[in-house]
C-alpha cells in the first residue's frame, strides 16, 4: 500500500505537469495580438497649411486660384459589417479653405474645395485592404468601385522597419512608404515612413470632374506630385501623425502649366498627434502573457522535481522495516 507521502508526491507530479501544460498553451489559447478594437471612436487626422493655393469656380463658371490657409482632413469611423477578423471603415476626405473666424461657416461652398467618402474593409490585425473600395465624390454622387491594395489609415500590428504599400487617395492607388527612421515621442517609440510621389498624370489613371478641364481653349490634364510622411506607433500599427507636401495642377499635353488645383504643405498639430499617440497606447494595450507563461512553467517544473524526489526517496516505514530486518539477520547469525 502506498504511503501518504507517496500519494502526495504523485498528486504534486500531476499538478506540476498541468501547470507546465497551461504555461505552454496559454499564449496560443489567449490571443494577445493587438487587433483593431471594434469600439474605437471616430478618428480624425487634420492637417493645416498656413498658406496654400486652391481653385474655385466663380459665379460665371470660370476657375480662379485662391491663396488662403488650407485644411485637409481624413475622418474615419468603423462601420458594419465587422467580425473577429475584419472590419469595415468609412473615411471622409475633405479639403477646405480656412476663412477668418467672423465669417467661417457662413459660406460652405466658398470654404469647401473637395470632399470624398471612401468605404472599404480591412483586416483587423494587418490593416490590409481585403476587397475593392467604394468611392463617392461630392460632385458625381454616384458610387464607384476602386481597386485598392496595401494599407491606409492603419499599418500592421507589429509594424516593422521596412517599406509598406500605402494607399494614396489622389492616385487611387498605393505608393510605397519607405522607412525613414525611429523617433522618440514622450518616451514612446514611433516609426517614420515617407511616400514620394513622382509626377503622375491623373487624367490617365481615372476620370473625375477635375481630371481634365478647359481653360482659354486649352485642355488641361491634372498632374500630381509630392511627399507624404506617416508616423506610426509600431505595436498597434496606429497612425499618430501625418504631414503632406503635395502639388496638383493642370497642364497641356505639351507640358505647359495652366492652373493650380491644390498646393498644400501642412501637418497635424503637436497636440493632435500627442492625443492620437496616447489613444493608441491606451486602446491597443494588450496583456503580456509571457511572464505568466514563464511563471507557470517554472512553478510546474519545481513541483515536478519535488514530487519526483518524494516518489524516489524511501519512506520512513520502509527504512524502519529495513533496519529491523537487518538487525534480525545479525541476531540470527550471532546465535
Amino acid at each position: 500500500m502506498l504511503s501518504r507521502s507517496r500519494i502526495a508526491s504523485i498528486l504534486l507530479l500531476g499538478l506540476g505537469a498541468a501547470l507546465i501544460a497551461v504555461g505552454v498553451l496559454l499564449p496560443k489559447v489567449i490571443n494577445s495580438d493587438p487587433k483593431l478594437p471594434l469600439d474605437v471612436p471616430p478618428t480624425s487626422y487634420t492637417m493645416r497649411a498656413a498658406e496654400g493655393v486652391s481653385t474655385k469656380l466663380t459665379p460665371e463658371g470660370k476657375r480662379e486660384e485662391v491663396v488662403a490657409p488650407l485644411r485637409r482632413q481624413l475622418h474615419g469611423e468603423l462601420i458594419q459589417p465587422a467580425d473577429a477578423d475584419k472590419v469595415s471603415l468609412r473615411v471622409g476626405v475633405t479639403e477646405m479653405r480656412e476663412l477668418p473666424a467672423e465669417v467661417a461657416g457662413t459660406d460652405p461652398l466658398t470654404e469647401l474645395i473637395d470632399a470624398n467618402i471612401w468605404t472599404f474593409t480591412i483586416d483587423r490585425l494587418s490593416g490590409e485592404f481585403l476587397a475593392p473600395a467604394t468611392l463617392v465624390d461630392r460632385m458625381a454622387g454616384v458610387p464607384r468601385t476602386v481597386d485598392v491594395k496595401g494599407h491606409w489609415v492603419k499599418f500592421p500590428s507589429g509594424t516593422e522597419q521596412k517599406e509598406y504599400p500605402v494607399f494614396d487617395d489622389f492616385m487611387h492607388d498605393s505608393v510605397p512608404a519607405a522607412f525613414v527612421g525611429e523617433e522618440d515621442r514622450a518616451g514612446n517609440k514611433v516609426l517614420h515612413f515617407r511616400q514620394t510621389i513622382s509626377k503622375t498624370n491623373l487624367a490617365e489613371k481615372y476620370r473625375s470632374y477635375v481630371s481634365q478641364i478647359s481653360v482659354d481653349d486649352k485642355s488641361g490634364f491634372l498632374q500630381y506630385e509630392g511627399t507624404r510622411d506617416w508616423w506610426v506607433e509600431p505595436h498597434s500599427g496606429s497612425v499618430v501623425d501625418v504631414a503632406e507636401d503635395i502639388n496638383l495642377w493642370w497642364e497641356t499635353r505639351e507640358g505647359e502649366p495652366i492652373m493650380t488645383y491644390l498646393r498644400f504643405d501642412g501637418q497635424m498639430s503637436e497636440e493632435d498627434s500627442r492625443r492620437l499617440l496616447a489613444g493608441a497606447l491606451r486602446v491597443f494595450k494588450t496583456p503580456s502573457l509571457q511572464p505568466w507563461s514563464i511563471g507557470l512553467i517554472s512553478s510546474g517544473a519545481i513541483l515536478m522535481f519535488i514530487s519526483i524526489v518524494g516518489v524516489v526517496r524511501p519512506s520512513s516505514r520502509r527504512k524502519e522495516q529495513s533496519v529491523a530486518s537487518q538487525q534480525g539477520v545479525v541476531e540470527e547469525q550471532a546465535q
